[in-house]
């Protein structure tokens, strides 16, 4: 019988080795397995989609304009007497902004007056007269030619009287005008002339008033925007106060409306947009100011679609994976999903419109993101149907809308672990 070669011994060998490896091996892959199925559940905040009706918008930039808007010159030369106003100061139609000197008109109205007075006592004497004439011939005393006479002569002063009295109207005037008069309600710029100055009539420029309650707001749409609201809205009622844009000052919310009354007929060939105007209620606020003033730059928010029901998420929640959005969703046993989502518009109180790829109920998490991944467990904590958004220290401090604090642990134990 031969002897077992060398090289099957060999192997022999490596084979029990490998077993015995194996054998050792096996109890620690066992052992990681279940620490990972024991793993603790991550916490984190989560939200259920909501839904609500909204209409899409497309943010465009507007400006605001004074309904009305007077210079005020004098319509009389004389020397600037009086100032009878606040620089500032919102006035009211007829309230008097300055007086002139009005001595010389005085005299003149008294003059005029005088003449006046004169020719009407001529013309009393010609009417006595013209009776007498009149009675005359009736008794054959007198001849046509003299009646007719009399009648020229009354008619005459008749025409004088009436010159007369349009002098004196018009010394009047003048007399008026002396006297500067606000022809609209609002607020008055400073003085731009002092006491003393001659004031030329139509030429000197005395100050300004600006209407500020209502105010204008005009924007510009251009001309793909245009067409395609055009499309979406055709047919759709906009109700008892017509198309109403949304506008917002700088940086702040979009907390202001305005109601389209005018649109130009025809687009800008040079510019390509159309010019669209609206009216904005401009109230005192608590502070006593306004909140809008003439010549504003704003963001206008034109709305672009009919309104309809769509999903809601916050911002912060959605995820973005090179140019996918996603969401992580919460499933059964508090497991985490991947879902790609189509998102629309961001609404103003930064929730976000999700087109297609989540259903109303459905919890998706929106916040401590880095650490989660689809398939692990979390611990959820529910939160309200809003927007969270707020700034994160580097402590997990959050400093809310008000100014105020909070302490939120959950990334503080994302810290520790």
């Amino acid at each position: 019988m031969k002897k077992p070669s060398f090289f099957l011994v060999l192997f022999l060998l490596s084979l029990v080795v490998s077993s015995t490896s194996c054998d050792r091996l096996k109890p620690r892959h066992e052992e990681n397995a279940r620490e990972t199925n024991e793993e603790e559940a991550i916490p984190a905040h989560v939200m259920e989609a909501t839904t609500r009706r909204i209409v899409d918008y497309n943010e465009l930039t507007g400006r605001t304009a004074a309904v009305e808007s007077v210079d005020v010159l004098a319509q009389v030369t004389g020397y600037l007497e009086t100032i009878n106003f606040t620089p500032g100061s919102f006035v009211h139609k007829g309230d008097v902004l300055f007086t002139l000197d009005s001595r010389v008109y005085k005299a003149t109205l008294d003059e005029e007056r005088a003449d006046v007075a004169a020719k009407r006592a001529d013309l009393e004497r010609l009417e006595a007269e013209l009776k007498r004439q009149q009675n005359l011939i009736e008794k054959n005393a007198t001849s046509q030619q003299q009646l007719e006479l009399a009648i020229a002569e009354r008619d005459a002063r008749k025409a004088e009287l009436n010159a007369a009295l349009a002098s004196a109207e018009l010394a009047q005037i003048d007399l008026d005008y002396a006297t500067i008069r606000t022809p609209i309600d609002g607020v008055v710029s400073r003085e731009q002339i002092t006491v003393g100055n001659l004031v030329t009539k139509g030429a000197t420029l005395l100050t300004k008033v600006v209407a500020v309650d209502p105010i204008y707001v005009y924007f510009d749409v251009d001309e793909r925007t245009l067409l395609f609201f055009r499309r979406q809205l055709a047919g759709v009622e906009h109700g008892k106060k017509g198309l109403v844009v949304k506008f917002a000052v700088g940086d702040g919310a979009f907390d202001h409306e305005a109601n389209v009354d005018f649109s130009e007929p025809s687009l800008n060939e040079t510019t390509g947009t159309l010019e669209f105007r609206s009216v904005a209620n401009n109230p005192v606020g608590e502070n006593g100011l306004r909140p809008l003033v003439p010549g504003l730059r704003v963001r206008v928010l034109f709305p672009t679609s009919p309104e309809y029901e769509a999903a809601l998420i916050p911002e912060e929640a959605v995820v973005t994976d090179q140019n996918v959005k996603r969401v992580y969703v919460l499933t059964e046993g508090n497991m985490i999903e991947s879902r790609q989502i189509v998102l629309g518009p961001l609404q103003d109180d930064n929730m976000r419109v999700v087109r297609y790829g989540l259903e109303k109920g459905e919890r998706v998490v929106v916040d401590n993101l880095l650490r989660i991944r689809p398939g692990v467990r979390i611990d959820p904590i529910e939160l309200e149907t809003k927007s969270t958004t707020s700034i994160l220290r580097e402590d997990g401090t959050r400093v809310l809308e008000d100014g105020s604090t909070t302490n939120d642990n959950i990334y503080q134990i994302s810290l520790e672990r």
